[in-house]
């Protein structure tokens, strides 16, 4: 009789008898599914496994049914690191053989005490971490008892799911914490770049500059997504918590999966404090309307055989093969096995406890393919009881690993057996688009007109010729973290030369824009990596899952560079909101698109009715994968053709403005998109007065642009363009056409000719001091550009417990950035009076202060401050705290004034960058500056 059989029937004899499975050496066996179903026969249904904590006491419970012996260790910290000698107490514990729990109680408040288990396997004691752990120390090496009512955020109780009715409704954007911040450029305060508490900040700006683009949260805000999906944020095991801050990995590397990951917080030590900084930051997306979506990893766990899962029961957690080798589907040295009912239950208690505790609006799946059919509709049918808008999906990939005979893995070939709320990665739609995702140089959709047919499949939600049974299990996307992102895919397939991954490339700019009207058309949920709205480039790097922070962090200076792709975007969302039939939960839209014009290469065109009482009748959609030329259609094909379409999206802008009436045949320009809706209905649903300006700035000796705006105002205004910021910093202003007119229902243009600026730069640090200590009091803001550029302080902050000592302003607040760095020292002294105060300081462009107000008031009573007019000055732009309310803090209102000058025009505008409605500067650099004497203000006038 073979080996294996003779060990099985070993097995069962000791468990008819009803003894401790500890005899049994699960080394030593060949028939691991065996050995592991034995042991679901002892499988605990209860739910508190873990330690729970009172005041009065702590109870521990551990399944562990292969042990002969557990004890409890307790320590007063949470690393050797800390204190090598924290150990303090041990207590054996209790087994019930009924269930295979390890127990015990110990009395006294706990809270705050780090713990660990000791268990004995096989004669070998090891000490091994709660797998059901809630907060740990540093890197995850002990548990600590938690009271996790004191870890919560203020009004936390009032906090809530932000879901959306149905899962087809969700537009999901995807970044990692650390990416997210980590850039200096971010304008996030360098303590909590790259932490939690980045996503708390709210009003950042480029480079912390005051007029400058939106960032962060404040971006997110306005670029209108309803979900941010976050890469690993649980306790992950390949960043040492301790170390340096520019260490980086995605976190694909489960250790402890309740806890959140220590170097995100800002002190890994305490186990308290990243679980609340994880609270605040979820919190923040909340309040901004956003949702968030957790990714997670059940696959497989960092270590396989040192694991705390398999020093607690060895061989049962994972999949393993049958020479004793872990299997390895994921790989990533092992598979964890989903269809054994302790690591199924522990799945869906994992699952629940974050939805429930941390308010998680949805789950991500990595490798979901390697986890079967049964757990993840036990998991789906376990969060509807929290929430069933709770949204589910992840990577069903099919997948090689060695799970127990009739396992029904969640693969796409399955998802017939699974739940249609629980939604799966469209790599056919993914590839048709950019072109196979593992050959650099293979051409999609964008940039060949190819692969029409499988566009196709993928705009009807896998519905059609697919795996889906509905759109709500699609997942419509063509870049995420892994492979390369969307725009350096089309470099390496285009340009594959090219050295400069993030170098501009007008054909690609176009691309993207296809790219956006092509996963926001289709039927299903709608996914895209963060910062491909502005043509991210991780350089070329196709698997940047461990290099450096500074490769994989968002440069949000391309927000600047890439704002027409931002607003075509913005544009995307507001038309894929607006249609409901784009997001019809059931195949009557997906089975009901209306192909036409199939025999044109390179087209796909689409017409899509609207649902009962959509806010469109009739939508639409031609796609022009064409790269080199534009293509003719005929829209009396559509079925039920309309005399009359509105463009609402074409190669330059999208959104919900009318760009022109058109009937019969419409031209579509190579590489774009056109997007019309029947005019009755849009006359009827769609009011906007907007109009746009595309400001297009071109290399004088390339002739190529380097950088393209919208500008937007109400139709019938009359506008006057000026250079950004963010371009004078980089280039010279050589030539302008087309800066002045009236805002128009069609797209006006203006041109800027530029010349790369090759000079110097230099910094501007603006600091906020203690009087009597001159130390610093608020954080320094920092601002860089070309010598002999402009500069303001744009803004001065409340500094709690301090005024502003108005007699003692710098004579540089304002002036010209000079070679060699300047220093601008704002003084404060200690509050002495409690009344609340606002301080308005009128300041030119040579830091003259022409005058001096003091507001007092009521606190929460409103003020209002307003410009004054003096010769020769043009104020720059209206503060943004011109009226607001007193507050217990003293606030500063700064109105800046440009010097005017005979030899070049004031400028008396700053454009508002699109999509993201902000101020983006004003001001030409004025060569010529006044000889006049700084002049102070002494006598101050307090108004009342």
């Amino acid at each position: 009789m073979p080996i294996k059989k003779i060990l099985s029937l070993v097995l069962i004899l000791v468990m008819m008898v009803g003894l401790n499975i500890v005899n049994f050496n699960a080394e030593t066996t060949k028939d691991y599914a065996a050995y592991a179903a034995k042991l679901d026969e002892t499988a605990y249904n209860g739910n508190d496994l873990g330690a729970t904590y009172t005041k009065k006491a702590t109870t521990f419970k551990v399944w562990s049914p292969t042990a002969s012996e557990v004890k409890v260790r307790l320590y007063k910290y949470g690393s050797e690191k800390e204190n090598k000698d924290g150990f303090f107490k041990e207590q054996d514990m209790t087994f019930d053989k009924s269930n295979g729990v390890w127990s015990c109680t110990l009395t006294g408040d706990l809270k705050n005490i780090y713990y660990t288990y000791v268990v004995t396997n096989d004669g070998k004691a090891e000490e091994v971490v709660d797998i059901y752990a809630k907060a740990v120390g540093a890197n995850g090496k002990r548990g600590m008892i938690v009271d996790l009512t004191s870890t919560n955020p203020t009004d936390w109780d009032k906090d809530t799911h932000k879901t959306v009715k149905n899962q087809t409704d969700a537009v999901i954007w995807e970044v990692q914490v650390k990416d997210f911040s980590y850039a200096e450029n971010s304008g996030v305060s360098k303590e909590n770049r790259g932490k939690f508490l980045a996503f708390t900040e709210d009003g950042t700006v480029v480079d912390g500059v005051s007029g400058n683009n939106a960032t962060c949260i404040s971006y997110l805000k306005k670029l209108g997504v309803n979900y941010v999906q976050i890469n690993p944020m649980y306790d992950f095991g390949s960043v040492d918590e301790t170390g340096k801050d520019d260490q980086f990995n995605w976190g694909y590397d489960p250790v402890n999966y309740n806890v959140p990951e220590g170097s995100f917080s800002s002190n890994p030590y305490d186990g308290n404090v990243r679980i609340n900084e994880c609270k605040q930051m979820i919190k923040a997306l909340h309040d901004a309307g956003i949702g968030v979506i957790m990714d997670v990893v059940y696959n497989h766990t960092y270590t396989g055989e040192d694991s705390y899962f398999n020093r607690t029961v060895p061989n049962y957690y994972y999949r393993m093969n049958s020479d004793g080798t872990f299997s390895d589907g994921s790989a990533c040295g092992n598979d964890t096995a989903s269809e054994h009912k302790m690591f199924r239950k522990f799945m869906i208690d994992s699952i629940t406890y974050w939805a429930s505790e941390y308010h998680i609006d949805g789950f991500r799946f990595d490798l979901m393919g390697l986890h079967d059919c049964d757990t993840m509709n036990q998991i789906r049918y376990a969060l509807d009881e929290i929430n069933p808008q709770i949204l589910m999906y992840g990577e069903a990939w099919d997948l090689k690993t060695a799970c127990d005979d009739g396992t029904v893995l969640a693969t796409q070939a399955n998802m017939d057996k699974l739940d249609n709320r629980i939604g799966a990665f469209d790599d056919t739609v993914r590839d048709a688009i950019k072109g196979n995702t593992f050959d650099a140089t293979d051409k999609g959709f964008l940039a060949s007109g190819k692969k029409t047919g499988n566009i196709k499949i993928g705009l009807s939600g896998e519905c059609v010729n697919g795996w889906a049974s509905a759109p709500t299990q699609s997942v419509v996307y063509s870049s995420c973290h892994d492979n390369y992102t969307l725009y350096d895919k089309l470099v390496s397939s285009l340009y594959p030369d090219e050295k400069d991954f993030r170098k501009r490339h007008a054909n690609l700019v176009e691309m993207t824009k296809l790219n956006a009207a092509t996963i926001f058309t289709a039927q299903g949920m709608t996914f895209f990596l963060a910062g491909e709205e502005f043509c991210r480039s991780k350089d070329g790097d196709e698997n940047s899952f461990k290099s450096s922070a500074t490769l994989n962090m968002i440069d949000w200076e391309s927000v600047n560079n890439y704002s027409d792709v931002v607003e075509y975007y913005k544009g995307m969302i507001q038309i894929h909101k607006k249609f409901n039939a784009f997001r019809d939960p059931t195949t009557t839209t997906a089975k009901n698109l209306d192909f036409f014009e199939n025999d044109t290469k390179g087209l796909v065109a689409f017409a899509v009715d609207g649902l009962e009482d959509d806010n469109f009748k009739k939508v639409a959609v031609l796609l022009n994968g064409n790269p080199d030329k534009s293509v003719k259609v005929d829209l009396s094909k559509i079925k039920n053709y309309s005399d009359d379409f509105v463009i609402i999206a074409n190669d330059e802008t999208a959104g919900l403005r009318n760009l022109g009436t058109v009937s019969g045949t419409v031209e579509v320009p190579q590489s774009s998109a056109m997007i019309l809706v029947d005019k009755d209905s849009f006359d009827k649903n769609c009011h906007s007065t907007e109009g746009a300006v595309v400001v297009d700035y071109v290399d004088n000796k390339t002739g190529e642009k380097v950088s393209t705006e919208i500008v937007k105002g109400q139709v019938g205004d009359s506008y006057s363009i000026t250079p950004s910021d963010s371009v004078r910093r980089k280039y010279k202003i050589i030539d302008k056409e087309s800066t002045t007119g009236k805002f128009t229902s069609e797209n006006k243009h203006c041109k800027f000719t530029v010349e790369a600026y090759t000079g110097e730069y230099s910094t501007v640090t603006i600091k906020f001091i203690d009087s009597s200590t001159d130390k610093a009091i608020a954080p320094s803001k920092v601002l860089k550009n070309q010598v002999g550029q402009q500069y303001f302080t744009d803004e001065i902050p409340s500094i709690k417990g301090y005024v502003l000592d108005t007699d003692a302003l710098p004579e540089n607040g304002a002036g010209l950035f000079a070679v060699g760095d300047k220093v601008v020292t704002y003084k404060f002294t200690k509050e002495k009076t409690k009344k609340c105060q606002v301080n308005v300081i009128y300041m030119d462009s040579d830091g003259n202060i022409m005058d001096i107000k003091k507001l007092e008031g009521k606190q929460d009573k409103k003020y209002k401050t307003k410009a004054k007019e003096y010769e020769n000055l043009t104020l720059t732009s209206t503060p943004k705290n011109a009226s607001g309310v007193y507050t217990k803090a003293e606030q500063t209102v700064i109105y800046n004034y440009q010097l005017n000058d005979n030899s070049k025009k004031a400028l008396v505008t700053t454009i508002a960058l699109v999509g993201l409605g902000l101020l983006a500067g004003a001001g030409i650099t004025l060569k010529v500056r006044s000889s006049r004497k700084k002049k102070r203000i002494k006598g101050i006038e307090i108004q009342k």
